[in-house]
């Protein structure tokens, strides 16, 4: 079951029932949004014999042997593929190109390729030439949260759906049929960042709470550390995986000081205004904004390139007034 984007599920609905579905497809937009649920429950319905159309088989459960064997990643006509070690290399591609050769009693040859920027200079040349040149019945499903870094000549061939983070309500709404009997804990609410995956984590597993919460802690006292205490910050950071939790988390808490320095609402932490309120004294609205721009390019320069991770928290750990 898919939760929000109603307006694209009908979209594709309509593509579906015209049998105009486009080959090859870029989902871009947040991590967690749901990009990758939708692009497997399209996978789903096209590979079973579903009757009703794509949007009202979007919002329930299938339980029939193929949308089974799907959710559990063993249908042999589906392929994703995932960076290795920051890229994703010409191996994968090629690997692809072999899958789709084959002949198979399915409808579809489906091909999900995740943080789709990853792709090395080689890949993306090679999957340049497997999009123009179509086998059979295949889509493609290329995701990212940064489209601007894949190649114009991938973009040029593929149809571009922008997915957006839900808003408070619709998580609440999400919230609320997941536990219908009680009320939506306005933390998870907030600390989800409008991504419903991240809010059932939550919901299921409280030390999610705990845990976001804590690296929330770790960014309000980032001001307040000495530099050896940045540098022990960003080691500690690296070394538990924490990083990308760590950017997003960081963003929206300087967005929400630049927020309220500027009397704007409502805050994505809501929850901490009164912190928020205190902690944006702190800070200039020139520096608030070169913070943010800062942690921007550090998520860019580590989802583009190998830099070293830990160097590259260290340098904007020590650049937070």
């Amino acid at each position: 079951m898919i939760f929000g984007h109603q307006k694209k599920l009908r979209i594709f609905s309509q593509y579906l029932e015209e049998k105009k579905f486009p080959h090859a497809v870029l989902f871009f937009g947040p991590q967690g949004v749901g990009k990758r649920k939708i692009a497997i429950e399209i996978a789903k319905y096209l590979e079973g014999d579903h009757q009703e159309s794509f949007f009202d088989f979007s919002q329930k459960e299938c339980s029939c042997q193929i949308c089974n064997s799907i959710e559990r990643g063993k249908f042999p006509d589906i392929l994703e593929i995932n960076k290795q070690q920051g890229q994703i290399p010409i191996q994968k591609i090629r690997e692809i190109r072999k899958r789709l050769s084959l002949s198979s009693p399915y409808p579809f040859k489906i091909i999900i390729i995740n943080q789709a920027h990853a792709l090395s200079k080689e890949a993306s040349g090679a999957l340049l030439k497997t999009l123009e040149e179509p086998r059979g019945n295949t889509i493609f499903f290329l995701l990212t949260s940064m489209a601007d870094l894949l190649p114009d000549t991938i973009l040029s061939r593929v149809q571009i759906f922008k997915f957006s983070l839900l808003s408070k309500e619709e998580i609440r709404d999400f919230l609320r049929k997941l536990s219908p009997f009680s009320f939506p804990d306005e933390k998870i609410v907030d600390l989800s960042l409008g991504r419903p995956g991240l809010a059932k984590q939550m919901l299921l597993d409280k030390s999610k709470i705990l845990y976001y919460n804590s690296l929330l802690e770790k960014i309000r006292n980032i001001r307040n550390l000495s530099i050896f205490a940045r540098l022990q910050m960003a080691e500690e950071i690296n070394r538990n995986n924490q990083t990308e939790d760590f950017l997003s988390l960081s963003y929206f808490w300087f967005r929400d000081l630049l927020l309220d320095k500027n009397r704007v609402f409502p805050l994505s932490f809501s929850f901490e205004k009164e912190k928020i309120q205190k902690e944006s004294e702190n800070f200039s609205e020139e520096k608030l904004k070169k913070i943010i721009k800062e942690i921007q390019k550090t998520r860019i320069y580590l989802l583009s390139s190998n830099v070293n991770q830990l160097l590259a928290l260290e340098n904007l750990l020590l650049k937070i007034p």
